[in-house]
């Protein structure tokens, strides 16, 4: 895992295991190449229901990084979920949760 915001108590960036990115955003192209080079409606239909969900996602945490103050590491986030989806949104949604727990 890696950590920005050094000489902070708690981390505002993590990195998905390198597994998601081969698996998820590997699938996500290949997906995308073989929808532009078929004609069946289907595989176009399946990618573009994929994209759609990376980018609501990212859009979703961007907003939730940017609430939490993560100010520095939104892009990140944004980014890597847009790449990965829900392994990523899982692991910003568990570490603001760890940061709740440990605010309160």
């Amino acid at each position: 895992m890696s950590m920005s915001g050094v000489g902070r108590e708690t981390p505002t960036f993590q990195l998905v295991a390198p597994y998601w990115w081969v698996t998820n955003f590997g699938g996500i192209l290949a997906n995308g190449i073989i929808a532009v080079r078929s004609k069946k409606r289907i595989t176009k239909i399946t990618f573009a229901v994929g994209a759609t969900y990376h980018v609501v996602a990212a859009g979703y945490a961007y907003y939730a990084a940017r609430e939490a103050g993560l100010d520095d590491d939104v892009w990140k986030w944004v980014v890597q979920t847009l790449a990965v989806g829900t392994p990523s949104v899982r692991l910003l949604t568990r570490m603001l949760q760890g940061r709740t727990v440990d605010a309160g």
